[in-house]
């Protein structure tokens, strides 16, 4: 994320120059004047505490990819964004449009909740949030909370948050509106239209877009159209109400393993929500809100054979209501709380055998509290404690507890933080249809710690940092092959380093680097969790050679994996995923771009058995009115 701005350009011929000038510039200045420019523009997320909080006070590990990166990378759907964050692991099986696996710091796919604008997205049969059909051309920045964060959001949070924000046309002086058009590969064509802006009282953001990609393999074909919108209305001067909503429409195709193509199966889902919600200042220290959010999820699968992949209709109907209260007590004291209640139903009408083979209805009631002091200058300290009850399995009791601290001077953060979470059941794991245990109660468990440093240098423009993060599960289990039903792992252990670094020493150069090392182990058996990489290295270089024209080049290195193969759980090839991006602002109303996605034309699979697409060219055009 560039946070430092510039007023002007310079030519920056040699880097080398640029870095010995800034070094001059930091010895010669006094503390208190380093201090004021590290502190110019600081990184406020919301995720971490539910409440806006400078990122490095919040004890947590948040990585931001914003809009400016969104537009830059040409990041379409949410999976693309999250493939560089460090700490996760994306897996697909190379179909757009098809189910992704999202793995943080090790945990499972329904480990890691996703929310919209702190909404949570209702989880599917298998506990995943259909992060693959996530269209962000409304989306403002999303926000990757790695860590446990059952102490404020409850269930499915063991490996962290993905909290997705909308784009929104408040304060905004005149309404932008963009149109864009989109070529390539595969048969590739995207086109849209987004709007936002403010008339008095009234402001909004709107989008409409359409996907259509007929894919590489025989029957991989995706099709999409999104409409997502945010209005919001200030009824007083300390009353606002917003009206959060959107859907979409996908069909897909689902050619199975590259050795048992499927020729004929087809999923098409439809997706609706729309969630009200009410924001009052009571005071100037105290706010509070109310949000409701209903949703409804519907899926067909047709073409399908076999017992175990049979066609079928699966539906889903959610209802989700929070109260939550912000007081700041002092200037440095904060005190958040709430109570939320979620209702969910599922169902799946097995076509093959003409029954209702699922039908489960889950109701979760939480109360909420939590608490942010700065104990003195630069010490921050975090608490927080949470009770959840179920309807169907056990309650559960959550806490975490951080400290952040921001070393005068030098303007080092360290951070630690430690909590429990946990994962209750999915409708997968209860029913016997899928081979789970109608009787199992017990969610999955866990206890995580984590710290970390990160240190700035050259007055912001080189950052340094690096987490070690380890979690302790308990009553986990896996799906085996070759009939994937569940398996009770027992205990298991997830541990590594997250560390990188950010360089940006002037306006036309930048670059990043990630790297991931994670050990994923299951005990029970003795064996590795499967799908995690021992490491991982993503990164990237941002060049802007003249003032409208922007490169970026960036790579993902995977090594040291395992799968389930037809010879047993055994070792996937390593690959490197490399990604170049270019955009010209021809003028103020007209924007062009191109990528190429898979340079190098690497034949790897993320899934065993499912190849990624091979080498595409797409370019495309955007129009500002």
């Amino acid at each position: 994320m560039y946070l430092q701005k510039y007023s002007g350009r310079r030519p920056c011929a040699a880097i080398t120059a640029a870095l010995i000038a800034a070094i001059q510039i930091s010895v010669a200045q006094t503390p208190a004047q380093k201090q004021q420019k590290t502190q110019d523009i600081p990184e406020v997320v919301i995720t971490a505490t539910m409440s806006e909080t400078e990122s490095w006070r919040t004890a947590s590990s948040v990585t931001v990819i914003d809009r400016k990166k969104i537009e830059e990378q040409q990041f379409h759907f949410a999976i693309d964004a999250l493939r560089n964050v460090p700490g996760v692991t994306i897996a697909t099986t190379g179909i757009p449009g098809n189910v992704a696996t999202v793995l943080t710091r090790g945990t499972a796919t329904k480990d890691t909740a996703v929310m919209i604008d702190g909404r949570p997205l209702p989880a599917n049969l298998a506990g995943s949030f259909n992060l693959e059909t996530m269209a962000l051309d409304n989306v403002e920045r999303i926000e990757v909370l790695r860590g446990p964060a059952a102490s404020l959001y409850g269930g499915r949070t063991m490996g962290g948050v993905i909290n997705i924000i909308t784009r929104s046309g408040k304060g905004l002086e005149k309404p932008k509106t963009t149109a864009f058009f989109e070529t390539g590969s595969y048969g590739t064509f995207r086109e849209g239209v987004g709007s936002i802006g403010a008339i008095g009282k009234l402001d909004w953001g709107l989008e409409a877009s359409r996907t259509d990609i007929d894919g590489q393999r025989q029957n991989g074909q995706f099709r999409q159209t999104s409409l997502a919108g945010k209005v919001g209305y200030q009824l007083a001067d300390s009353l606002r109400f917003d009206l959060d909503t959107r859907y979409y429409n996908a069909q897909s195709g689902t050619p199975g393993p590259f050795f048992a193509v499927d020729p004929d199966a087809q999923v098409l889902s439809e997706f609706w929500s729309i969630s009200p919600r009410l924001v009052w200042n009571t005071n100037e220290r105290w706010t509070q809100s109310l949000t409701f959010s209903h949703s409804q999820f519907r899926q067909t699968a047709t073409g399908m054979g076999g017992f175990l992949n049979p066609n079928n209709r699966t539906s889903s109907r959610t209802d989700f209501l929070e109260y939550k209260s912000t007081v700041k007590v002092t200037d440095k004291w904060t005190l958040t709380a709430g109570a939320w209640f979620q209702d969910q139903k599922i169902s799946r009408y097995n076509d093959s055998t003409s029954m209702l083979d699922i039908s489960q209805s889950q109701t979760n009631y939480a109360l909420f509290l939590q608490s942010q002091a700065e104990l003195f200058k630069g010490f921050n300290l975090i608490g927080g404690v949470r009770y959840d009850k179920y309807s169907d399995f056990s309650n559960a009791f959550t806490w975490r507890s951080g400290i952040s601290y921001q070393v005068p001077v030098v303007q080092t953060v360290l951070h630690a933080n430690y909590g429990t979470a946990y994962t209750p059941p999915t409708p997968q794991d209860l029913t016997p249809v899928f081979g789970g245990n109608p009787d199992l109660i017990t969610p999955e468990r866990s206890r995580s710690y984590e710290f970390g440093i990160t240190q700035p240098l050259f007055q912001n423009k080189l950052s340094l940092h690096s987490t070690y993060f380890h979690n302790d599960l308990r009553n986990t289990y896996q799906y085996l092959p070759p009939f994937y039903l569940p398996v009770a792992v027992g205990s298991a252990t997830t541990q590594g380093l997250e560390s990188g670094l950010d360089w940006n020493p002037c306006a036309m150069f930048g670059v990043n680097l990630s790297y991931t090392y994670l050990e994923a182990d299951d005990h029970t058996n003795a064996a590795r969790l499967v799908r995690r990489p021992r490491h991982s290295v993503s990164g990237g270089i941002r060049f802007q050679p003249v003032k409208d024209v922007t490169f970026n080049l960036s790579a993902l290195y995977v090594a040291d994996r395992e799968d389930f193969t037809p010879t047993g759980q055994s070792d996937l090839e390593d690959y490197v995923n490399v990604r170049l991006t270019a955009n010209w602002r021809v003028s103020e109303h007209l924007d062009l771009f191109a990528r190429v996605e898979n340079l190098l034309g690497q034949k790897f699979q993320e899934n065993y058995g499912f190849p990624v697409m091979g080498t595409g060219a797409y370019a495309g055009l955007r129009l500002r009115f």
